[in-house]
């Protein structure tokens, strides 16, 4: 087996982690997965899987073009409104740089990669993305509090505006590296099947949080959008 497979094996361990975080199963289990579960393990894992994928000068590339244009986004956003809404970050995602965490950017980036290799187009990956916060959002702000809307949301207290947002954001910085690149996102079909069962698991596995924290309508849809993009991807190649 070579490592790249054994990379990508170890990244779909990760959604599984997500879930068993949270049921608290005493034991080595829960041991494992609180470790396992970290947003800095998800970063690295995307790291490693961009630099074999797309190898270090277009990972770099990426990574640059994301985090930056992500920030931008996010420090507008938070302090202006534009284009989410208005909202603030607590305390619970760490340090922060004017208003901005530090992981957020980081996390857009490997979001953005997963997104784009499950997707093979960078118009369908900026749909993944917002398929993504459809799932997580309401979760992360209403009942987590890692970040907090300043005005009712239309969709279970978050504001469409903010999906639109996510949609412009990574279309952005998916094109702005196509266009610094010239990569082509199908150059990404050879991460399949890896890719896409990832994304189906990290969508599934928010899906599964929502339903146990009692949202299960915003599980459902995750879990049943995810599934037709994947549908509809599959068709596609």
């Amino acid at each position: 087996m070579g490592f790249k497979k054994i990379v990508w094996i170890l990244t779909t361990i990760y959604p599984i982690t997500l879930v068993l975080s949270i049921l608290h199963i005493n034991g080595l289990i829960e041991y494992f997965s609180s470790i396992y579960s970290i947003p800095l393990v998800f970063i690295i894992l995307y790291f490693l899987n961009s630099l074999l994928e797309m190898g270090t000068n277009r990972t770099v590339k990426f990574l640059i073009v994301s985090i930056t244009i992500s920030y931008i986004f996010e420090f507008i956003g938070v302090h202006y409104g534009i284009p989410f809404g208005k909202y603030y970050y607590t305390e619970g995602l760490g340090p922060k740089i004017l208003g901005v965490p530090i992981f957020i950017p980081l996390l857009w980036s490997s979001l953005g990669f997963y997104s784009l290799a499950a997707t093979n187009s960078y118009l369908l990956a900026s749909l993944a993305m917002v398929i993504i916060d459809l799932t997580f959002d309401p979760l992360l702000s209403q009942k987590v509090k890692l970040w907090i809307w300043q005005s009712p949301g239309q969709y279970f207290g978050v504001p469409i505006t903010n999906f639109i947002g996510w949609f412009i954001v990574s279309a952005v910085f998916f094109y702005s590296f196509y266009i610094l690149s010239k990569y082509r996102a199908s150059q990404l079909k050879k991460t399949k099947p890896f890719s896409s069962i990832f994304y189906l698991e990290y969508i599934v596995s928010w899906g599964i949080i929502d339903i146990i924290k009692g949202l299960f309508v915003v599980g459902i849809i995750g879990i049943v959008l995810s599934i037709l993009l994947i549908i509809i991807i599959t068709s596609l190649n």
